[in-house]
């Protein structure tokens, strides 16, 4: 039996072979369509997801089950003595609070870990998660290393169309038509596990540059992983992921956003930001 694994859920934006090849498990989140559940990453697409969307139809996503969670848990403690479990942020989904209070039963053997975090920068964590355990990190040190950061992760989101953000519910149907009209660009700010509006601009250029100034304000450059995660931009985004290296000096990772992420925030999104590294 091996000592540890580390489980993330499918916030992580990345298919079940991705995972398998980076040595990463993923309990996979169920997506409501018309009535109909779909398990993200398995039974549908994103590009089934944004059909839905631009056909006026919304998507829904929930936490996985108790009884899928459940049985994940007994699959990998039948091989691992261990489990390290990093789902999407405590302030976006109530997955963390469900996954805790299962891993009570459990007798020390699971912790899960607010990393206030998600999208792909999830499983970046992961990998440096699965590298402090090698080096010989308790999961008990790293849930305090990372819960103790105030904001591990930060990062800009613009919507390409408020539209699907009010289809989710996130925002009322007024301000949504509102803004559209008078071709307000929202600027989404993700700190400490939670998105605020940073700022409303009128282009995307625009929504960039002011996204930027936090993102940049660091003092170490090379202490953080910094990532482009795009839909339906990609010149856009070679642009910034430029951008962003030439001012960083550091490699900027390009990533597509998964099926879970883009139900919330629509196709033609565009967001940047930085996670800090654990090693």
């Amino acid at each position: 039996m091996e000592k540890y694994c580390v489980l993330t859920d499918s916030s992580c934006d990345i298919d079940d072979l991705t995972a398998a090849q980076l040595g990463i498990y993923v309990l996979r989140m169920p997506i409501v369509i018309e009535g109909h559940e779909f398990m993200d990453g398995r039974d549908i697409t994103v590009d089934d997801i944004k059909k839905y969307l631009k056909n006026g139809i919304p998507a829904k996503t929930s936490q996985a089950t108790l009884g899928d969670l459940e049985a994940m848990y007994e699959k990998l403690l039948q091989n691992y003595e261990q489990i390290v479990f990093i789902p999407l942020s405590s302030g976006l989904s109530g997955m963390y609070e469900t996954a805790l209070a299962q891993a009570q039963k459990y007798e020390g053997r699971i912790t899960v870990i607010d990393a206030k975090c998600a999208c792909y920068p999830v499983t970046r964590l992961c990998l440096d998660v699965l590298e402090l355990l090698k080096r010989g990190e308790s999961p008990e040190m790293i849930k305090e290393r990372i819960e103790s950061e105030e904001s591990i992760m930060e990062a800009v989101i613009i919507p390409d169309d408020l539209q699907y953000l009010k289809m989710g519910g996130r925002i009322t149907p007024a301000a949504a038509a509102l803004a559209n009209l008078l071709r307000i660009t929202p600027v989404l700010y993700l700190k400490g596990g939670v998105i605020d509006v940073l700022d409303k601009v009128h282009t995307l250029k625009k929504a960039i540059s002011k996204g930027l100034e936090p993102i940049l304000q660091v003092d170490d450059y090379q202490a953080y992983y910094w990532m482009v995660i795009a839909d339906e931009k990609p010149l856009e985004a070679d642009h910034l992921q430029k951008q962003m290296a030439e001012i960083t000096g550091q490699t900027v990772e390009m990533h597509e956003f998964g099926p879970v992420i883009l139900s919330h925030t629509g196709p033609g999104t565009l967001a940047f930001g930085r996670m800090k590294k654990l090693i």
